[in-house]
């Protein structure tokens, strides 16, 4: 007869290696590492967040694409770019940058445009450009393969590396990042002629303007697939990305850099955690500083895919950033975007040793999580008793951080008796279940006071064999200790 492993990574482990033999139980909490995780579960829940990023990464684009005269004006970025003191030739060009940003162009004059961003005269360029940058935000179906065929990305990459030209600069690496958008098939093209490099170059740029534009290009990239992901990685780019979020101040910008950083920090397989270390810190100063969910959120996602495997010494990092009491705060977020992210944080701290344990717990992290409970989204439940169960598999005084708070047993014991997925209720009952092998005998008491037998009597007639065995492995250990 077996019980269940203390401590266990995010997504549900296979029943059989979930558990231990009785013989084992007593196994001091912090040597007690998980089993084989079921990958057909972990699988479906790489899914369900592969499909939130999916989702936000075809929103980021639309709003890379339609970044037009609207917000932050067209005219207003390329003025920071101007001579403050203009010649009279700089006069004239500077009104027909003006002339060209305030323009509209139409799909038919495609062809022409590309002819004349592929002239050596500068405001033909300027004119060919910001016209297709301008049909590219415009169209459902943009003109990207129309680009590509022209072969004007190598024109475009040598445009963005001439600094003499900073108007130029940043509408060819804007129709870049819009080319980015496109398939995985059309950003190959950009990547094959060595558009990385040189779009890690502008992060240094002396305009912040055309530096963030990188970011909106190499994000893109980062987010595509992970083949691209690690070529950046190796080029450098965590730490210029670092570099750049030192010099930029707008919350606008900070959320930019939050995005890209974390998208190099995603993806199956995940990247090697020492390439990207670095960025563990950055995320954590977005934690502790910012008040954007968006900014907010995008840090957390990148620390859940960077703990994913239950390493201790990811974990530590987690500890030495000074994190931890700004998560317990974070659970109490309006916004779910932000409180499921937390705690998955938190969960993955939870299934780590007894110290990691021990630094959530000394949060008010468990009264978060029973108000919680009442919460209405389902993956906010399963999550909330993933963490829960992972405190109830720990040391005997940790389980009593749970069973003492009566208003949370009866909460627990409810949704294992009543709620309507099988698959919740297990994890709900899972949490007991800990706490009846890791607790002290008053701690049982309490919880056989509140019920927990009953409950166990109504669960053994469920149709679903996994919670009966859950049920019956509990009920087996209570009778040996004689309780």
């Amino acid at each position: 007869m077996c019980i269940r492993d203390r401590r266990r990574v995010h997504g549900d482990s296979h029943y059989c290696n979930r558990l231990k033999m009785f013989s084992e139980s007593k196994i001091p909490a912090e040597e007690k590492k998980s089993g084989v995780e079921n990958i057909s579960i972990r699988k479906k829940r790489d899914e369900f967040t592969t499909e939130i990023r999916r989702q936000k990464r075809e929103e980021e684009i639309s709003k890379i694409r339609n970044i037009t005269d609207q917000g932050e004006k067209l005219p207003s970025i390329h003025n920071s770019l101007k001579s403050k003191a203009p010649t009279v030739e700089e006069e004239q060009m500077n009104s027909h940058i003006d002339a060209c940003l305030k323009r509209k162009y139409e799909e038919a004059e495609v062809p022409i445009l590309i002819k004349a961003a592929l002239s050596d005269n500068f405001a033909e360029q300027f004119f060919g450009i910001v016209g297709l940058r301008k049909i590219l935000a415009q169209q459902s179906d943009s003109p990207i393969q129309e680009i590509i065929d022209a072969n004007l990305i190598p024109r475009l990459l040598e445009y963005m590396q001439d600094d003499s030209k900073p108007h130029l600069q940043l509408e060819a690496a804007w129709v870049l990042t819009n080319i980015a958008s496109g398939t995985t098939i059309q950003t190959q093209t950009m990547v094959d002629k060595g558009a990385i490099p040189l779009f890690i170059r502008l992060f240094g740029h002396k305009h912040l303007k055309i530096a963030e534009q990188a970011i909106w290009a190499l994000g893109n990239m980062a987010g595509d697939n992970i083949e691209f992901r690690d070529q950046i990685i190796e080029a450098g780019g965590i730490d210029r990305i670092i570099y750049l979020y030192t010099r930029i101040k707008n919350q606008k910008s900070v959320k930019n850099v939050a995005w890209a950083l974390s998208n190099l920090c995603r993806g199956s397989p995940p990247p090697n955690y020492e390439s990207v270390k670095l960025a563990v810190p950055v995320f954590g100063k977005m934690i502790l500083d910012e008040s954007d969910s968006e900014t907010l959120s995008e840090a957390l996602w990148a620390l859940v895919n960077l703990t994913d495997n239950q390493d201790d010494e990811k974990l530590d990092d987690i500890l030495t950033i000074g994190i931890i009491p700004r998560l317990a705060q974070l659970l109490q977020h309006k916004s779910l975007n932000v409180v499921i992210p937390t705690v998955r944080v938190l969960g993955h701290v939870l299934s780590g040793a007894k110290h990691q344990t021990d630094e959530v717990l000394k949060t008010d992290a468990v009264a978060q999580f029973r108000r919680l409970l009442s919460v209405k989204r389902k993956l906010v439940k399963k999550e909330v008793c993933f963490c829960l169960s992972n405190i109830t598999a720990g040391t005997s005084d940790q389980v009593s951080h749970v069973v003492r708070d009566e208003e949370l047993v009866k909460k627990l014991l409810d949704i294992a008796l009543n709620h309507e997925e099988d698959e919740i209720k297990r994890e709900a009952i899972w949490v007991l279940a800990n706490a009846t092998n890791h607790g002290t005998e008053d701690d049982i008491y309490t919880l056989l006071k509140n019920g927990l037998y009953d409950v166990y009597l109504v669960l053994l007639d469920s149709q679903d064999i996994k919670t009966v065995l859950i049920v019956l492995e509990s009920l087996l250990y209570l009778s040996l200790i004689h309780i």
